[in-house]
């Protein structure tokens, strides 16, 4: 009791933060003598009392618990202790003490708290240990791995034997660095059912991907949980849209999976850009498929504009690829066709920096 009484906030303190109640007295009528029913209950009061300040003993152990040692806010460990009733600090210290022995700094731990605060009563010896023990055996760093983790540590909820090994099984002819990829960046891959991730496997390998490159991971999650098939499905039809035949699209799809989870307004702003305003074919950028997700307005629009002048001006040829003209840095993008021109069109940074339009140049 005496290590409760010194972990425990003062009462007071504790019940500012929760919410006011109005206490109500029952109004008995002067006179009323009359015999109350069910006398036996009066007994059983003073054990709802002693329950009452156990309950409450126990609240405000684990409030003063989740702010103190957990470094939560005082309105977050509130809603956090609604989820988990900590009795004394042996198992939740035990957990905090093997995630910062995994790399998690104060701020990470704190947020896996404040999304997870089950887990500080999960088994660390027999529960959370061989889990991270595992990932960290097929190559996620603990920097990766606390990153992960605090991003979304439902990951720590699921079965080692039933869900992670299998999944990881599955996986077994790509190299550690894909694995530890789709595990850093789209764990919500690997938390799917083992026979759904097991058929998406198999799909993304009819497909074409091997399996040996980054490609394939970022496939199975480009078309992972319903949100993500949703959406793909959308692609698809938007990029119809645009003339993409089927064999486009998987073409373009092979080369750069996340393309079939863009927003449609983003596809549909680029490729108007690239069709309808520089006059290229919509295949051009099936074929190129990374081009897609740079900025229009600060990279497309601005490095496309300048090629387009140099080459009304017949400076250079009209079929450049789009990898020679978004993919440089810039500095080599400006060195070769901005500062090279200066002295034929000195208005060219003018034009790359959007201050001249095409027509007062050409």
């Amino acid at each position: 009791m005496e290590a409760i009484r010194s972990l425990a906030l003062d009462y007071r303190t504790i019940s500012s933060l929760l919410p006011s109640r109005k206490s109500s007295v029952a109004k008995k009528n002067i006179g009323d003598t009359k015999t109350q029913p069910f006398p036996s209950l009066r007994n059983q009061a003073p054990h709802r009392q002693i329950s009452c300040k156990i309950s409450a003993k126990e609240s405000n152990f684990t409030l003063s618990y989740l702010i103190n040692s957990c470094g939560l806010a005082p309105e977050t460990a509130i809603l956090a202790s609604q989820k988990v009733n900590l009795q004394s600090p042996d198992r939740p210290d035990t957990v905090l003490t093997l995630l910062r022995n995994y790399g998690f700094s104060r701020t990470q731990i704190s947020n896996v708290v404040r999304k997870r605060p089950l887990l500080l009563l999960a088994n660390p010896k027999d529960t959370l240990l061989p889990k991270l023990e595992f990932f960290q055996s097929i190559g996620v760093s603990n920097a990766d791995l606390a990153r992960t983790l605090t991003a979304d540590p439902t990951l720590l909820t699921r079965s080692l034997e039933k869900q992670i090994i299998p999944s990881y099984t599955f996986l077994k002819s790509v190299p550690e660095s894909c694995v530890a990829l789709l595990l850093t960046h789209f764990p919500e891959a690997l938390m799917q059912k083992k026979d759904q991730f097991s058929e998406i496997v198999v799909e993304v390998k009819e497909m074409g991907f091997d399996p040996t490159k980054s490609t394939f991971v970022l496939a199975i999650h480009a078309i992972s949980g319903e949100g993500n098939k949703a959406i793909w499905n959308r692609c698809y039809e938007v990029y119809q849209r645009w003339g993409w035949s089927e064999d486009d699209i998987l073409l373009a799809f092979r080369k750069h999976p996340h393309c079939m989870i863009l927003s449609e307004s983003k596809i549909m702003k680029a490729m108007d850009f690239f069709v309808n305003k520089m006059g290229w074919p919509s295949g051009m950028i099936a074929r190129c498929p990374v081009v897609l997700f740079f900025s229009l307005e600060k990279r497309i629009k601005p490095r496309c504009l300048v090629v387009k002048v140099l080459s009304l001006k017949g400076l250079i040829k009209k079929t450049l690829s789009l990898t020679t003209v978004l993919l440089p840095v810039e500095k080599l993008f400006l060195e070769k066709f901005v500062i090279k021109y200066e002295e034929d069109v000195p208005q060219l940074l003018s034009v790359y920096h959007g201050k001249l339009d095409i027509q007062s140049v050409i």
